[in-house]
């Protein structure tokens, strides 16, 4: 079987015109959980975890738990054009649930990489003359750069969660051969926009004070903008690379639940 390669300018343009023609709709299905999410990142800005602990964990946990319902709701509306019924969208279910679980399994990907990095710069600067702390961090970040490389690729498992796709890890990796780079190249792609944006927007509150409340405004739009091209990118490249949804075989005992 010959591997699908992704076409990137494509995929670019279709998450972004997708999300730009669809945005007001996409934000009327969340409107809800997405005011909560904006309002616990924005508060946890001001919350110093030092000062007080148990806030900051309970605004951490409450945006952990509101994503998911966000991101199941946009992956869902953008490749199966499924929308909740009713005004109100606040569930967090089986789909939110699974979703959760595989944003942890990728977060694990990276941590044990992270922790050798970390660890190999304490003891350096503990013990400055041993090559303890070289070798740890050395480990760490080859640690690092091979976990990233699964990360990119598995990363498909989370529209897989959401359209009730199974969480087949070994098929998106077949799917995904020969596309890393491609993926990345995506990524990079649709984050370039975004960071110059911000960077434009941080210049500008730094030489115009006055329009600090106008740059706020603006960087919460874009903020919000970023996020559903975000999803929308991941949905585009699962349906190129996986399939459209309900079209993998269904779940059985070959590692996939």
């Amino acid at each position: 079987m010959t591997a699908l390669k992704l076409d990137i300018l494509a995929t670019v343009r279709e998450a972004y015109g997708g999300a730009w023609t669809h945005m007001g709709e996409m934000l009327r299905l969340i409107w809800l959980p997405g005011l909560l999410y904006l309002a616990t990142s924005v508060i946890s800005i001001y919350v110093d975890p030092e000062e007080n602990l148990l806030a900051s964990l309970l605004l951490n946990v409450v945006a952990l738990f509101l994503w998911p319902i966000i991101a199941v709701t946009w992956h869902r509306f953008i490749l199966m054009g499924d929308a909740p019924a009713g005004r109100f969208h606040l569930n967090f279910g089986r789909r939110e649930a699974r979703f959760l679980m595989v944003s942890i399994f990728l977060f694990l990907l990276l941590l044990p990489g992270l922790l050798l990095a970390i660890a190999g710069v304490a003891v350096a600067e503990e013990q400055p003359q041993s090559t303890t702390g070289s070798l740890l961090s050395f480990i760490g970040m080859l640690l690092i750069l091979v976990s990233l490389y699964f990360f990119v690729r598995l990363s498909l498992l989370l529209p897989a969660a959401a359209v009730d796709d199974p969480i087949n890890a070994p098929l998106v990796l077949e799917r995904t051969r020969g596309n890393f780079w491609r993926m990345v190249a995506v990524f990079a792609l649709v984050v370039l926009p975004i960071a110059l944006c911000v960077v434009l927007l941080a210049g500008l509150i730094q030489n115009v004070p006055a329009l600090a409340i106008l740059v706020a405004a603006a960087f919460a739009l874009i903020s919000i903008f970023f996020a559903i091209v975000n999803v929308a990118v991941l949905s585009v490249v699962y349906r190129e690379l996986i399939g459209p949804p309900g079209t993998q075989a269904p779940s059985t005992d070959d590692g996939s639940f």
